[in-house]
């Protein structure tokens, strides 16, 4: 009939808005090239974080997002180059002390140029933008193409990280190439011996049954297991009797490190290291945990002298103390540990001794240290270490 209203729908035309997105960041992507100025920057900056957050509100496809939070990424290395290259603007979001000097002795300086924050620029963006810059146009394409293959979120946070990384690594390497010179001018000390090399070959020659304590931090990862049953081999060959072996371990695997413990060695107690400001997070069961146990094993059974001290088996970690080695432990808990589980000239033995913080407690206290470690830059920073407190020692 004529006068019926007809209820099909007319198609409108589609609009493509990956597409028109597509466009967008290719335009701000191809103009981050050619930013000369801060302004620029922080404008593009702000462009592409705008298109991020449209593209994730629209629910744009992975790839578009993966494309959108390069652009995002690029621009704030971009802003973070600039940045680097203009020493009077870094770090801050206010105008610097050098500009605020230079307003004070000079006439021509202009005060109504724009700071970083009058261009939207805050503290955090320019420590982070930096800190992205710094790292390697190689080294930096690579990080995204990774981090795209492995399906993950393209972020700032991820690429500060990254560079916080590579900074930490080019520190150690730079101080191990310095303990390597120093360790190459150290003078043997007959009381305190380092090796380099795996326990099981180096220290065969420690003759059975002189050695009042082991005290060290093997590897805890599943991976590294077997080690343990080594070590519980190596301790009963070398230990005194009744004396007691000391092993910093995981809680994740601690069941699985007694257990090869105990198949030479008699089980004593267990000492938690209490880290009370920097837990340990464990993701998959949602802990974090503040404390790590320090196992006491002896070589049949412990029965301390009477003149030995008393221990306290609640330790108070040193904290964060990486400076020498990503596993170092801290200098008080091995020294809590080698006062009250040995005597001065007692042989203390460390076949895992990392950056070497059980061989310099060892030297502080008086006894005699042997130990190892099977990388060779471990050695050479025990070393500087060890010299460094000969020196100290005797200023």
């Amino acid at each position: 009939m004529s006068g019926r209203v007809s209820n099909k729908v007319i198609p409108l035309p589609r609009i493509d808005t990956e597409a028109k997105l597509i466009l967008a960041f290719e335009r701000v992507r191809s103009e981050i090239a050619k930013i000369e100025t801060l302004e620029e920057a922080a404008r593009l900056r702000s462009q592409a974080e705008a298109l991020r957050v449209y593209a994730v509100q629209v629910k744009c496809s992975k790839q578009v997002l993966d494309q959108i939070a390069q652009t995002k990424v690029r621009a704030e290395r971009r802003l973070g180059q600039l940045l680097l290259s203009r020493p009077e603007t870094r770090g801050g979001d206010r105008k610097s002390e050098h500009h605020q000097n230079q307003k004070s002795t000079d006439s021509t300086f202009d005060s109504t140029a724009p700071t970083l924050e009058n261009i939207g620029v805050s503290k955090f963006l320019s420590s982070r933008s930096q800190l992205i810059a710094t790292l390697p146009e190689a080294e930096f394409e690579k990080r995204l193409k990774e981090i795209t293959v492995r399906g993950r979120e393209i972020t700032s946070r991820e690429l500060v990280s990254f560079a916080k990384y590579l900074q930490r690594e080019s520190n150690r390497e730079a101080r191990r190439k310095a303990a390597a010179e120093e360790a190459a001018h150290t003078e043997p000390d007959d009381l305190i011996v380092v090796r380099h090399g795996d326990f099981r070959e180096v220290l065969s020659d420690i003759p059975d049954g002189s050695v009042q304590l082991i005290l060290t931090d093997p590897l805890y990862l599943r991976e590294n297991l077997r080690v343990w049953e080594d070590l519980a081999a190596f301790a009963e060959r070398v230990l005194k009797l009744g004396h007691l072996l000391a092993a910093y371990c995981g809680n994740y695997y601690l069941f699985e490190c007694m257990k090869a413990l105990s198949t030479r060695l008699n089980y004593v107690w267990t000492c938690p290291v209490v880290y009370r400001s920097f837990p340990d997070t464990l993701f998959k069961h949602r802990i974090k945990t503040y404390w790590k146990p320090v196992l006491l094993f002896s070589k049949g059974e412990y029965v301390p002298e009477l003149k030995t001290p008393w221990i306290h088996d609640l330790i108070n970690g040193d904290g964060v103390t990486k400076d020498n080695h990503r596993w170092e432990q801290g200098i008080g808990e091995a020294s809590h540990l080698i006062e009250g589980l040995s005597y001065a000239g007692d042989l203390v033995v460390d076949p895992f001794f990392g950056s070497g913080t059980t061989a310099v407690a060892a030297k502080r206290l008086g006894r005699r240290f042997i130990g190892c470690d099977i990388d060779q830059h471990c050695v050479y920073e025990t070393q500087r270490r060890l010299a460094q407190e000969f020196n100290n020692a005797g200023e």
